[in-house]
């Protein structure tokens, strides 16, 4: 798929170059995800288990540069009440041209089709002023996001 129409010409140096091409198919190769992972120095993850977390997910959006996977980003849910966005990468000889930009505006305008109310997602510290952008704060009740990660596994 060729840049979608949500991409708008604001900011001539932050935008996307023409030949980058931007897919919301799940059938993202594994390898190509994981070496776009290891590039911004993500640990790394099993084929198996990335070609499986791709086809649980709710939405998948990839950009690519002449065959080169740029730019990552996925969401899981229910369809009905919540989404959660995960793994929002971008090359690092690709960030800021606009491509993190891209990303999360398709793969919001694609959540935003199931009418789901409450997408949350992890920020790196230092990264939330990126997604207020787009519309995410934190929680002005002072809830803090918990998690339970098994070592067995």
């Amino acid at each position: 798929m060729v840049l979608s129409g949500i991409w708008r010409k604001q900011d001539a140096g932050k935008e996307p170059h023409d030949s980058y091409m931007v897919s919301h198919d799940k059938s993202v190769s594994p390898a190509a995800v994981q070496d776009l992972c290891t590039s911004v120095g993500w640990s790394r993850r099993e084929a198996g288990l990335i070609a499986r977390a791709l086809a649980n997910s709710l939405a998948v959006v990839s950009v690519w540069d002449e065959g080169l996977l740029v730019g990552f980003a996925r969401a899981t849910g229910d369809k009905v009440f919540n989404a959660t966005v995960w793994d929002v990468a971008v090359r690092p000889a690709y960030q800021r041209r606009g491509i993190g930009r891209l990303l999360m505006s398709e793969l919001l305008a694609e959540l935003d089709t199931y009418n789901i109310p409450l997408v949350t997602l992890y920020a790196d510290p230092g990264r939330d002023g990126f997604y207020k952008k787009f519309g995410f704060s934190t929680d002005p009740s002072g809830v803090r996001g918990m998690f339970r990660e098994r070592q067995d596994i």
